[in-house]
């Protein structure tokens, strides 16, 4: 098991107008399975539910409660990133054979989706035995490299979370 947390979404970006050389934005949204419920305990499973104004490639991030950022998409389980558009595409969807549980440290945590039309990118990072990345840079870095690097369009979305241990009973 991977371990990750999730929460409440839907942090849209508005479409802007197109500035030469620019790409066009597009919308993307990311929230989770339990919708508008921000808040998970320990050993909770979390499906995140995509959606995209436009076909793109997807890069899925994930900020721990202790600021260190792991790549989540493309990773060795789930290489093909591409998603049609469409509203609440789940990752991982069903046939993936891997999940997201609610594990220490908690805390404040967020998961950003980045769209792009180039899916050949990679960020500077220590592979971690689960198969994800830990990245050395931080989100915008990474988020302002994906965007210097899509040609087409660009969009970028996040969900903002809090992880905490099971609640004992009074």
């Amino acid at each position: 098991m991977t371990r990750l947390c999730a929460g409440l979404l839907l942090v849209l970006l508005a479409s802007s107008p197109v500035q030469a050389g620019e790409p066009r934005q597009i919308e993307v949204g990311i929230t989770t399975h339990l919708g508008d419920r921000q808040s998970f305990v320990d050993g909770d499973r979390i499906s995140f539910l995509l959606s995209l104004e436009s076909d793109a490639y997807v890069y899925l991030f994930y900020r721990t409660a202790e600021a260190q950022l792991i790549q989540l998409l493309p990773n060795e389980r789930m290489s093909d990133h591409f998603f049609d558009a469409g509203l609440f595409m789940p990752v991982p969807s069903a046939q993936q054979a891997f999940q997201f549980t609610v594990q220490p440290p908690y805390g404040e945590e967020a998961i950003y989706a980045v769209a792009s039309d180039n899916g050949k990118l990679s960020f500077p990072g220590d592979r971690l035995a689960n198969g994800l990345i830990l990245l050395d840079a931080d989100f915008e870095e990474i988020s302002d490299s994906i965007k210097a690097d899509s040609t087409r369009l660009f969009g970028r979305g996040d969900l903002q979370l809090t992880t905490q241990p099971n609640r004992q009973p009074d």
